[in-house]
C-alpha cells in the first residue's frame, strides 16, 4: 500500500475496497487466502507432503437463515442434528495450516468433497502430496484408486465398520499409529473455532459465511507467517502468543 504524509500505509475505505474487489473479477477474501497459501509454500512454511481431509460444522446464527440446512452432528456433540453449514478442509499435517477448503450446507455428505479438494490444490499450487489421511466417511475404492494412480500418493483411511467386518488384511500404513496422526486437523478446528469464533459466527447467508471462513483461514496462515518471520517456529499455531510476541517486539 502507498504511504501517507505521516509515513503510515494508506488503507482504502470500505467503499473503495468493495469497488476494487468488483473490478478484480474474483472474490477478495478467497483470493487473499490463495495468495497467503502460495506465500507460505514459497517460504517453506507449508510443505504439503502429508495432507489431511476432514470437515466440521458451522452453526447457523439464525434459524431463519435461508442458506443453512439441518445435518448430522459429530459424534462428540451433545445434539444429534445441527442447523448450519459444513466446511470441508484440506490441511497440511506438518504445519497444521489449511491449504484449501470448500463450503456446503450441513446436510451434504463428506465423501464427494475429497477429490475436488485435492484436484483444486494440485492445480492451484502445483503440489505433490505423498500421504493423504482421511476418516471412514471418505471410504471408497474409486477415491483410493484415484489417489494412488493419479496423485501417486498413499491413502491412509480406515475401513468403514458399517461396511467391512474383516480387518485382517489391512495395509501396513493403516495402523492405529498412522490413523492417530489425523488428530492434527481436530486441533486446527479447535483453534479457529474458539479463537476466531467460527463455530457460530454472528452472520447469516451464504456469502457472509463464505467470506468469514476465507478470512479466518487466511488469518491462521498469516499467524504462521508472522511467527516464522519473527524466528519463533513454536508459535506458528498459537495466535494469542504470536500477537503478544509481536507487541512486545514493537
Amino acid at each position: 500500500m502507498p504511504l501517507g504524509h505521516d509515513g503510515r500505509p494508506r488503507i482504502p475505505s470500505p467503499s473503495q475496497q468493495c469497488k476494487r474487489g468488483q473490478a478484480a473479477g474474483a472474490p477478495g477474501p478467497e483470493a487473499l487466502f490463495i495468495l497467503s497459501v502460495l506465500s507460505a509454500l514459497r517460504r517453506r512454511l507449508i510443505g504439503a507432503r502429508d495432507l489431511i481431509i476432514d470437515s466440521a460444522p458451522i452453526l447457523a446464527w439464525r434459524r431463519a437463515d435461508p442458506d443453512a440446512a439441518i445435518g448430522h452432528a459429530p459424534a462428540q456433540h451433545a445434539r444429534p442434528l445441527l442447523r448450519g453449514y459444513r466446511v470441508h478442509t484440506l490441511l497440511c499435517r506438518g504445519s497444521g495450516l489449511p491449504i484449501f477448503y470448500l463450503l456446503s450446507p450441513a446436510n451434504v455428505h463428506d465423501a464427494p468433497f475429497a477429490r475436488p479438494l485435492l484436484e483444486w490444490a494440485v492445480r492451484l499450487y502445483a503440489i505433490r502430496p505423498r500421504i493423504i489421511r482421511l476418516d471412514a466417511a471418505y471410504w471408497g475404492l474409486r477415491l483410493i484408486a484415484w489417489i494412488h494412480a493419479t496423485l501417486h500418493a498413499v491413502a491412509v483411511i480406515p475401513w468403514n465398520p458399517k461396511r467391512q467386518k474383516n480387518r485382517s488384511c489391512l495395509p501396513p500404513t493403516w495402523t492405529k499409529e498412522e490413523l492417530g496422526k489425523r488428530s492434527a486437523i481436530e486441533r486446527f478446528f479447535g483453534r479457529v473455532f474458539l479463537f476466531f469464533h467460527l463455530q457460530r459466527p454472528p452472520l447469516w447467508g451464504w456469502s457472509a459465511i463464505a467470506r468469514q471462513v476465507a478470512l479466518t483461514y487466511t488469518a491462521s496462515i498469516i499467524v504462521g507467517l508472522a511467527a516464522q518471520q519473527a524466528g519463533r517456529p513454536e508459535l506458528i499455531r498459537s495466535p494469542k502468543r504470536v500477537l503478544a510476541h509481536c507487541w512486545e517486539a514493537l
